[in-house]
């Protein structure tokens, strides 16, 4: 099993975000450098943080993310098609196996009609399975606190097609109001890609806001969580997203969201009972502590 980090995870340094903008951005190959400087295995890019995707700086990232070692996924946000070919070609220019997105829509608007919602993401994701399938590109569609998982399931089995799976992201089930562990039980045959993370509930004077924080200090049980992926997904990697909240000066912003994602590395090495060493890393079963799988 290898593992990897969602660039969201620095989407503070990044700046390229509403929320916070420092002085001084983080770039997409400053945090190639940063995943492959924390012993992962690669990386899933937020697509906010590909700034560019003329062919060459497309060919120049691949380059740098192959010369450390790392293998690499690329994320979109939509389901449009003719946004979705475009993507599609971004990702073979890249190297990435897998094409991240979601639905993109307010779930919660008085507006919305999930009938509609369902029936467009169908329509749409059918159009475009041919060309994924020429591109040899998965395309996974997340849960994104539009779709609740057993509505993503119905648009995947109605799509039909190996090219068309899920990103099952263990956290965001919670803004559909779905326990984490009963909406990743239902996504887990389906899944083609994950963000694994952790959450928190706060309470607020108007009700309650859910938080992105580091590994271990939320309210989802990671080490079941762990054992569902592991056992009913195919997935063979595994991406972390650890979205950290601004703090009131910049330092301190920055300083947290680098902290927060170390821990959570370190905290995920031991659950997954990794153990680094250099630029190997060796999984050793709970099953089978004898049985042990050597990783790139």
């Amino acid at each position: 099993m290898k593992l990897g980090l969602d660039s969201y995870s620095y989407h503070l340094a990044f700046g390229c975000h509403a929320d916070f903008t420092p002085k001084r951005k983080m770039t997409l190959p400053q945090f190639i450098d940063r995943v492959a400087d924390l012993g992962l295995d690669g990386f899933q890019i937020d697509p906010m943080h590909l700034t560019r995707k003329d062919r060459t700086t497309l060919r120049k990232i691949a380059q740098h993310a192959q010369a450390r070692g790392l293998f690499l996924e690329y994320g979109a946000m939509g389901l449009e098609p003719s946004y979705l070919f475009a993507e599609l070609e971004v990702c073979a220019e890249l190297g990435s196996p897998v094409l991240r997105t979601f639905a993109n829509f307010n779930r919660y608007a008085k507006t919305t009609h999930l009938d509609r919602e369902i029936k467009r993401a169908i329509r749409s994701l059918c159009r475009v399975t041919r060309r994924a399938e020429q591109l040899g590109v998965r395309i996974a569609v997340e849960n994104h606190g539009d779709f609740s998982a057993e509505e993503l399931v119905e648009v995947v089995r109605a799509v039909d097609s190996p090219w068309v799976g899920i990103c099952l992201d263990l956290g965001n089930s919670m803004a559909t109001l779905e326990d984490p562990l009963q909406a990743a039980a239902k996504m887990a045959p389906y899944a083609v890609t994950s963000h694994f993370k952790d959450h928190c509930v706060q309470m607020t004077f108007s009700g309650y806001s859910v938080n992105g924080c580091a590994l271990g200090d939320g309210m989802i049980d990671l080490a079941s969580a762990w054992r569902l992926l592991k056992t009913k997904t195919r997935l063979d990697r595994i991406i972390l997203e650890i979205p950290c909240p601004a703090a009131a000066k910049e330092k301190q912003t920055l300083e947290k969201e680098n902290e927060m994602v170390s821990r959570s590395v370190a905290y995920a090495r031991r659950l997954f009972r990794i153990e680094f060493a250099g630029r190997g890393a060796e999984l050793i079963s709970s099953d089978d502590r004898s049985a042990r799988t050597r990783m790139p």
